[in-house]
């Protein structure tokens, strides 16, 4: 192994503005360096390893140590440092601008450092990274969780009709039109459009296009083999040629060449604590299937 990915649940009394913890760490020097692709979320992240540069139109150079990852619309590449350890706090994209006390339009498209979006935030995460430098443990996570747990007692209410709204295009497993959520919520396409932009930043049939394009390259991360083809057409996609150019469209290679035989060999993914249980070894324990599956999209 090379490189491990985790995640973790939050604590309810979060009232669902963070929607998952994940840790990344592992010997980035035989690892192709990944993409950051857009994924219609906003993180924290908080690099605690060597200096990771990131090349993009939001930034080049070394990545801020706590940045806030807006919400991308354009991919960035990445160069893994030879220690990778990297811990995120993924936002709800309906709350993530209230919990950081700023408005959504100011977290599109953007990677900042934190202490310039949410200074209070930034100075009690640095405690907490200077008594815990890897955030390695059920305890430096407790710790992360308390500090953000305090920060959402003070932050502005969010509205609810918008987090219900976003909701349902994150949950769609098909294109599902902004007119049908605007008439389930009994509101205008209008009026559902001016409170969107307010509380995400950007336009619900844009968050619903960078909610498809994350479940589809998500799945090829997380879930059991299937072809690119196969993947596309799960998720709305008119075939393969179409996805490919969707990623094109974000500023990324195709997809094939992102998540190579070699990426899978090296990089492992986890859900939740305890002993390690990689979702593709689950799926295919001695890992040809996955090796000829990515032979046959490329």
């Amino acid at each position: 192994m090379n490189i491990d990915y985790r995640e973790w649940s939050p604590c309810a009394a979060l009232g669902g503005v963070i929607l998952a913890y994940w840790r990344v760490a592992g010997d980035g020097t035989l690892v192709p360096s990944p993409t950051i692709l857009p994924d219609a979320y906003v993180e924290i992240v908080i690099n605690l390893g060597d200096a990771v540069m990131l090349d993009g139109l939001q930034v080049r150079g070394n990545q801020p140590p706590r940045a806030v990852v807006g919400l991308l619309e354009t991919a960035i590449e990445m160069r893994y440092p030879a220690d990778v350890c990297t811990f995120g706090i993924r936002l709800h994209p309906a709350r993530a601008a209230t919990f950081l006390g700023v408005p959504a339009h100011a977290l599109g498209n953007i990677v900042s450092p934190l202490d310039g979006v949410s200074k209070a935030l930034d100075d009690r995460l640095a405690q907490v990274v200077k008594a815990n430098p890897r955030i390695d443990s059920a305890a430096s996570r407790d710790a992360v969780e308390a500090v953000v747990l305090e920060h959402f007692r003070h932050a502005k209410p969010t509205d609810d009709l918008i987090v219900r709204a976003v909701d349902r295009l994150l949950g769609a497993e098909v294109p599902v039109a902004v007119s049908e959520i605007a008439a389930e919520l009994d509101v205008s396409p209008r009026h559902l459009q001016r409170r969107f932009l307010d509380e995400v930043g950007v336009s619900p049939k844009r968050l619903e296009r960078l909610a498809r394009f994350a479940r589809a390259w998500r799945q090829a991360v997380m879930g059991p083999p299937v072809t690119w083809a196969d993947l596309a057409l799960a998720n709305g996609y008119a075939d393969q040629s179409h996805l490919v150019r969707e990623f094109r469209a974000f500023g990324a290679r195709p997809p094939a060449h992102l998540f190579t035989a070699e990426w899978y060999e090296t990089t492992h993914v986890t859900r939740g604590d305890g002993p390690r249980n990689d979702v593709r070894s689950v799926q295919d324990p001695s890992g040809q299937r996955r090796h000829d599956e990515r032979r046959r999209r490329s």
